[in-house]
């Protein structure tokens, strides 16, 4: 008896001290660095209303835990934030994209005033939505990517008439949904395969309908350097939908996917996850045209595949904000000092 009890003992002891080490290096790993060295400047800075809509450029601009949103700047005005709006299909509740039509890319949204949202785009007349409050609307869910449930506050009759008539060219068929940013996203069940590779990823660096994590980040050396490979090319960093967009003399292209951490100002991300990229690259964002080559996938596909779960090419990097805070276009760009050059 004594002898089972002493091997019980030692078993429980690997055990424990196992769980130990797991724990240590955990948090270990989730600490934020303090040192920082200086790769460029912040040169571009983008926010996005409306999934697969037109950017809003901005020169400053807040971070969340949920992604950019607009600063105050006349008093009581509503602050957009990114990826505030989504169209779904009224019949089954997804999404739609401009990967599917890509006129979404030409839909402005700006705001009114402090009640109401200006949603313009080419032929229509300007649509003015009442900015939702679940007290008064309907509360529903929009299915995105795997399957994942969303939750969206819905717009209403108007909007919804005007979305379709400018997509569909139908009275009927589409919806606007409207998040507050008073629901996280639980991504553990529907996103787990992609969870399992990316362990940087979490709930916690979700965006609100962006397709997972809640800032961009782009290169623009990269960006050079695909277009010197792709030739006589068009493709610009906006193809890449980035909030925010890096550049300096000494970054070297591709260098943003060995970023762990970057820091922007005084605001610190966590790079969580390669960028995959599909047909929405090969939309023009300024006039919804298709490159009618495939670039810049095609070129892509020769050289930066993903080895994760989604075979797919890559540019830039998601990442989640772990200390928000103002960012601003010129503001030096920082990665932790242990980082790969």
């Amino acid at each position: 008896m004594a002898f089972e009890g002493k091997i019980v003992f030692l078993g429980l002891a690997s055990i424990f001290a196992a769980l130990g080490v797991y724990l240590y290096r955990s948090k270990k790993k989730e600490i934020v660095p303090w040192r920082w060295r200086e790769v460029g400047k912040l040169t571009k800075l983008n926010l996005y209303p409306l999934k697969s809509g037109h950017r809003i450029e901005l020169s400053h601009a807040e971070c969340t835990e949920f992604g950019l949103r607009q600063t105050p700047e006349d008093g009581k005005l509503h602050q957009l934030r990114d990826r505030c709006l989504v169209v779904y299909a009224e019949k089954d509740n997804e999404f739609r994209t401009a990967r599917t039509y890509p006129k979404m890319v030409l839909i402005d949204v700006s705001v009114h005033d402090d009640r109401y949202l200006g949603v313009d785009a080419p032929t229509m007349r300007t649509l003015y939505v009442e900015i939702p409050d679940k007290i008064d609307k309907k509360e529903s869910i929009v299915r995105l990517h795997h399957g994942e449930e969303i939750y969206t506050i819905d717009c209403g009759d108007e909007a919804a008439s005007w979305i379709s008539r400018y997509i569909l060219e139908k009275e009927s068929g589409l919806r606007l949904g409207y998040h507050d940013a008073s629901v996280r996203r639980d991504i553990t069940r529907t996103h787990k395969r992609i969870m399992d590779y990316y362990t940087n990823l979490s709930n916690s660096s979700t965006g609100l309908y962006s397709d997972l994590a809640s800032v961009l980040f782009v290169n623009q050396s990269s960006v050079r350097d695909l277009n010197k490979r792709i030739g006589n090319s068009s493709v610009t960093v906006d193809n890449f939908r980035p909030n925010v967009v890096v550049d300096g003399p000494d970054i070297e292209p591709y260098a943003e996917d060995n970023w762990e951490w970057i820091k922007v100002g005084n605001v610190v991300f966590r790079n969580v996850k390669e960028c995959t990229r599909c047909v929405m690259t090969t939309i023009n964002p300024e006039n919804a045209a298709r490159s009618l080559d495939r670039e810049p996938l095609k070129t892509l596909e020769t050289f930066r595949m993903s080895n994760g779960p989604n075979k797919l090419p890559v540019m830039g990097v998601n990442c989640e904000v772990r200390k928000p805070g103002i960012i601003k276009l010129g503001d030096p760009v920082y990665v932790a000092e242990t980082e790969k050059q």
